[in-house]
């Protein structure tokens, strides 16, 4: 896991690919899923509530990696220093078309508030559990959901080095 605030960000000569795909999406303050580059990178645009801790899943992803960029309001996202794996023995479920898992248990966790201008950023099978409320007080927030597929990722990595 990674995280920053977008306001950090370096100057626009010295993006990245991946910093380029976070500046355009939020530039973009569309709504629902837009596609950045056609079956790599796509922008879900949410507004959602978040809920109690103890009432979230950890998630994870498998082909995509996740960047949380919040709008409006703030979230809590739990973590795990441990990524997920298929043998482990937890308890879990997966759709491969969503490309979307969750674990059935819940896990030791790390936790991150994000504030307008965050961003957390997950890499694939990094456990994480979104939307959970600040102070366990429910509230609903605007946030962009960057997914870019791990392949894509890496080619992003070998071009910015």
């Amino acid at each position: 896991m990674y995280c920053g605030n977008f306001n950090d960000l370096p100057e626009k000569e010295h993006d990245t690919p991946l910093v380029k795909y976070i500046r355009e999406a939020v530039a973009l303050n569309a709504s629902g899923r837009v596609e950045l580059k056609k079956g790599l990178v796509y922008a879900n645009f949410d507004t959602s509530r978040t809920e109690l801790t103890a009432n979230r899943k950890f998630e994870y992803h498998k082909d995509f990696l996740d960047v949380h960029v919040i709008l409006t309001g703030c979230e809590t996202i739990g973590f795990t220093l441990k990524k997920f794996q298929e043998n482990s023995g937890i308890k879990h479920t997966f759709d491969s078309e969503k490309d979307l898992g969750f674990i059935e248990e819940e896990l030791p966790a790390c936790y991150v508030t994000l504030h307008p201008g965050d961003f957390a950023i997950f890499l694939p099978e990094e456990l994480h559990k979104p939307l959970c409320a600040v102070n366990e007080q429910p509230i609903e927030i605007k946030k962009i959901v960057l997914k870019v597929h791990k392949d894509f990722y890496a080619r992003c990595l070998s071009l910015s080095v």
